[in-house]
């Protein structure tokens, strides 16, 4: 373990054989394709903890919608979701070819279109973010172009940015308990 090479902190041998796994091992992409899993449970007020695999998360709103504001709201966690998502894509392409980052940030924001809607004050519109922008800044060893290049993979290979920038469909059910 002393000699194998780790770049941006990955195992450089260990996460090219998870990806060759991935293309070469239908039970393995079968493993990590899903279903992925949570579970939203109400804490009183606007509060919520979700479960996920052993991890969990709590959820509030800000004191000015008479929440604690004991934790990020889900629309913020959202932003997360993304950015976070996009970081692990940057890292991964750029440990793929070679270049060692120094300091990475992405910075995300997002306006909703009409939140008039979730308050019951509009019919029509949309309550949520109409866009999100998504900013990466990036000190690494490569040219502009190359670094470039690595965010746009990181772009199009996010799971989580491509399920929010592409219509997906939402199948609701419900059961009185």
């Amino acid at each position: 373990m002393a000699d194998e090479k780790v770049l941006n902190g990955l195992r450089v041998e260990k996460i090219n054989s998870i990806l060759n796994a991935m293309r070469d091992d239908k039970e393995f992409l079968g493993a990590v394709t899903g279903p992925w899993k949570s579970r939203v449970v109400w804490q009183g007020g606007f509060k919520a903890k979700a479960y996920m695999r052993k991890h969990t998360v709590e959820l509030d709103e800000p004191e000015g919608l008479d929440a604690a504001d004991s934790a990020a709201s889900a629309h913020e966690q959202l932003l997360s979701a993304v950015g976070s998502c996009l970081t692990v894509g940057y890292v991964l392409n750029a440990t793929r070819r070679g270049v060692k980052i120094h300091d990475l940030e992405i910075a995300l924001e997002g306006k909703f279109e009409n939140i008039l809607k979730w308050a019951g004050h509009s019919q029509s519109g949309n309550p949520g973010y109409p866009s999100i922008k998504a900013k990466c800044f990036v000190r690494a060893d490569a040219d502009e172009k190359t670094l470039r290049e690595i965010w746009q993979a990181a772009v199009d290979g996010s799971p989580v940015t491509q399920t929010v920038a592409r219509p997906t469909e939402i199948i609701t059910e419900f059961e009185k308990i």
